[in-house]
């Protein structure tokens, strides 16, 4: 059995972290993390009146940069969701993934970035999720790849394989296509570090990609090759 782990990562560090990593602040922006981001918004159907849910929309900073449609997010800290609702225009609810407070059929598309790896049963938000998207609507899923070191992130309550993650959806929703990015060894030049002086950490090689990333607008996690540790998995109902 997967076991519970209690995800405190807004508590540890502030309700508005996610938006430090997309400022234009070479020192706090976060490229691998807008990497992220930029790829859903890229998935995002181009209509003006579909409602969107974002799922553990924390402090609201992906729905932030959703340009079209009416806009809803969950999640279970209210804190991020009060600082959410301070930067974003946004119906914001607390609830838990595995039982959305929504009619059947309400929204357009659904979203679930970082979410899935957190959940000791993610078959119950997969059924949420189908059961308020309308016929045809369009569902994003986005989480770390599994490894063969162990999990990525010692928060996560488990983590898949591309053809893992593919099964498991498929089993709700009639297309499903999975797509890799994030290279490995980038994200190794992106976290290595060499050293600390006081406060102050010697991240060359993040600063280096971030300079690259605000300077040029373009991201080497989404189109770089290498062995993948991102995905994203698009499917249909």
């Amino acid at each position: 059995m997967p076991k519970k782990i209690i995800f405190n990562k807004y508590q540890k560090r502030t309700a508005n972290y996610h938006w430090q990593q997309i400022s234009r602040n070479p020192f706090r922006f976060n490229a691998y993390v807008s990497a992220r981001y930029q790829q859903v918004i890229e998935l995002l159907p181009k209509k003006k009146n579909q409602k969107i849910l974002d799922i553990g929309c924390g402090d609201g900073v992906l729905l932030s940069q959703v340009k079209t449609g009416r806009l809803f997010g969950v999640d279970l800290d209210q804190d991020s969701l009060d600082f959410a609702s301070t930067k974003i225009k946004a119906k914001l609810i607390q609830a838990k993934a595995e039982l959305l407070p929504f009619r059947n059929s309400f929204f357009d598309v659904v979203i679930a970035t970082e979410i899935i790896e957190h959940l000791s049963k993610p078959a119950l938000m997969l059924s949420e999720i189908k059961r308020v998207l309308k016929p045809g609507g369009r569902v994003i899923i986005a989480t770390p790849i599994k490894q063969p070191e162990g999990l990525t992130d010692p928060l996560h309550v488990q983590e898949f394989y591309p053809w893992e993650l593919k099964q498991i959806c498929r089993q709700y929703f009639q297309r499903v296509k999975v797509i890799t990015s994030h290279p490995l060894w980038l994200k190794r030049v992106f976290t290595c570090s060499l050293g600390q002086i006081d406060r102050y950490h010697l991240d060359f090689g993040r600063w280096l990609i971030n300079f690259l990333v605000l300077i040029s607008g373009w991201n080497p996690f989404i189109s770089l090759p290498g062995r993948p540790t991102q995905q994203l998995a698009l499917c249909q109902k």
